[in-house]
């Protein structure tokens, strides 16, 4: 593959997305030998030690929000922040946060070439060498982050943890795994302990380890990695957060702490899962304050952190009574369900209000049972059925197909080939005072934020 230097961002994304036509994951050796390379650049400028202390995040679920959150709080103390995450929804741009803003289109540009001239001089010494999309991403990602002279950097994976490019980082300040459950099971094996295993090949050896406790089986397999390399693990389950009140617009629940006394604490969303989520980014801060020199979190930046963090499409409030969930896969689905049930909107199944619920997937989903769960919430009065453009979408009527067998007979089910007409239909069969759910794919999420205004012309 060609490369080439552009002037604009638009020139960068059309390149960006020609990549994967010509490359092919690399070998994690092939991927630290360019990152060692890039360390030496202009005397070590982009060497580990300049970006910042790193917070690596690994998981199924949950882990852009845990990364969300540990931004969110790691400003509140008054730290400089970078935080690299995967995917983005509708700019590249957003995978590249530094203190809670994505970059611009210049320092996108400025990355992407001073990447380029990297690769070329590379290619010197070993000429077959042609990064993927994501590794391209990660690379530019350094650069952006150490010439910003962050303080602390919060580390997303792409997919799975022991091969994933950003697994080069060798010596993070602590380790964090999130909700473990089947997904990308062509890439990483078809059981959760297989997945488990992949996600736990980021623990390194005498870095502390924080975990979310919920399956047994991947909890073990996460222990049993920290205990060979002689790292310290915090596991976060269940008896760790409490949630005492859920409001229209804020959750309010505790955290249980042997250091702190935290009151409660206020999550500006009506998302269940975030509670469990925030819980582990509060237990990574306890031990990052601990063990890891980071004296200035204190019990109000956790506080403040957790009450301004917003992220997009979880459970998402884009215009009033529309809601975006980026759930796409079983558990994340069971986690959305669980906060419809839970909400104060729909708890009173016979005075309660109603909603619309426009849905999609991609292909390589299990979407059986992801819609047979979101054929259970007795709130729904309709399913919008769309479909996701390109190769990877799931096939409309196949997925039609399955919403009748599973759905009330009285539901209404409509499709519509375009996401656009999926979500003008839901808005205009809506009544006044029912809602409307977004669900099943971060993709159909990117789209739908994507295709906002045009609806608020008609709306």
């Amino acid at each position: 593959m060609r490369e080439q230097v552009v002037q604009s961002y638009a020139e960068a994304e059309h390149f960006l997305e020609d990549v994967p036509r010509f490359t092919k994951k690399n070998p994690i050796e092939d991927t630290f030998g360019f990152y060692e390379y890039i360390q030496q650049c202009e005397n070590g400028r982009y060497c580990e030690t300049n970006l910042g202390r790193v917070i690596h995040v690994a998981g199924t679920n949950g882990k852009g929000s845990v990364c969300a959150y540990l931004q969110s709080i790691c400003m509140e103390s008054g730290y400089r922040t970078g935080m690299f995450i995967s995917p983005h929804l509708v700019t590249t741009r957003e995978r590249f946060c530094i203190n809670g803003s994505m970059i611009s289109e210049r320092e996108f540009v400025e990355a992407f070439n001073w990447l380029t001239g990297e690769i070329v001089a590379y290619r010197r010494k070993v000429p077959d060498y042609c990064p993927t999309y994501f590794e391209r991403l990660f690379f530019m990602g350094i650069y952006v982050f150490a010439r910003a002279k962050i303080d602390v950097m919060i580390l997303e994976t792409g997919l799975g943890g022991r091969l994933d490019t950003t697994n080069v980082i060798r010596k993070p300040a602590v380790t964090v795994i999130t909700e473990i459950g089947l997904d990308h099971m062509a890439y990483l094996g078809d059981t959760v302990e297989k997945i488990a295993e992949e996600k736990a090949g980021i623990i390194k050896a005498g870095v502390p380890v924080v975990f979310s406790d919920r399956k047994r089986e991947t909890s073990e397999v996460i222990r049993r990695k920290a205990k060979e390399l002689g790292c310290k693990y915090h596991a976060v389950s269940d008896n760790d957060y409490k949630i005492n009140e859920i409001q229209k617009k804020f959750i309010d629940f505790s955290v249980v702490s042997r250091y702190y006394d935290y009151g409660s604490l206020i999550a500006g969303t009506t998302a269940v899962y975030q509670a469990e989520n925030a819980a582990v980014a509060v237990r990574t801060c306890e031990i990052l304050k601990k063990d890891c020199g980071f004296g200035e979190i204190a019990v109000k930046s956790i506080q403040e952190g957790i009450r301004k963090m917003r992220w997009a499409c979880r459970m998402e409030e884009i215009r009033p009574g529309v809601f975006i969930d980026g759930a796409h896969n079983e558990d994340g689905i069971a986690a959305f369900v669980r906060s419809l049930n839970m909400s104060p909107d729909f708890s009173d199944q016979e005075n309660g209000k109603k909603c619309v619920l426009i849905f999609s997937v991609v292909e390589d989903k299990r979407y059986d049972k992801m819609i047979e769960m979101l054929c259970g919430l007795s709130m729904v009065t309709a399913f919008v059925i769309t479909r996701i453009p390109g190769e990877r979408g799931a096939n409309l009527a196949a997925l039609k197909e399955i919403f009748e067998k599973y759905a009330d007979k009285n539901t209404r089910i409509d499709t519509y080939d375009k996401i656009e007409d999926a979500l003008a239909f839901g808005l205009s069969v809506r009544k006044d005072t029912d809602s409307v759910y977004i669900v099943g794919s971060l993709y159909l999420a990117g789209i739908v934020e994507g295709s906002m205004e045009d609806c608020d012309d008609k709306f």
